[in-house]
């Protein structure tokens, strides 16, 4: 599993295939972009726990509560099967409403415009591979 996690003041992203779309705007949040690997998919429930609890301290780190979940498989070389990718995404949104943050996921498997603006500090920008 790999997550590179940014801390943005503003994310909006687009289907880049609809172009009479305005798109979808997020302010300040934890923006995830995450690639789950072929050995993910034989230990789903650690990878599931290594997840949420790296999401939840940096989320904590900076006190925002408002998580955006993106697949993204350009992380590294190794990629899931796409429907274990999509669940693993689902599941951890739904552990973190659970634990009452404001998560939204980015369609997966379809390709989007975006933009984002990431804050400054070095720790607004991370990288976990587990």
């Amino acid at each position: 599993m790999k997550l590179l996690m940014f801390h943005v003041e503003n994310f909006w992203f687009c289907p880049d295939e609809d172009v009479n779309a305005e798109g979808t705007n997020y302010d300040e949040g934890l923006l995830v972009w995450i690639q789950s690997e072929v050995q993910d998919e034989t230990d789903r429930t650690g990878v599931l726990r290594k997840m949420v609890k790296n999401i939840r301290w940096l989320a904590k780190k900076f006190g925002i509560s408002r998580v955006i979940l993106h697949s993204f498989a350009h992380l590294g070389e190794s990629k899931s099967a796409p429907e274990f990718a999509d669940g693993i995404i689902e599941e951890t949104a739904m552990r973190l409403r659970d634990r009452d943050y404001d998560v939204h996921t980015v369609p997966f498997g379809a390709f989007h415009e975006f933009k984002m603006h990431v804050k400054g500090p070095s720790l607004a920008k991370v990288f976990k591979s587990f």
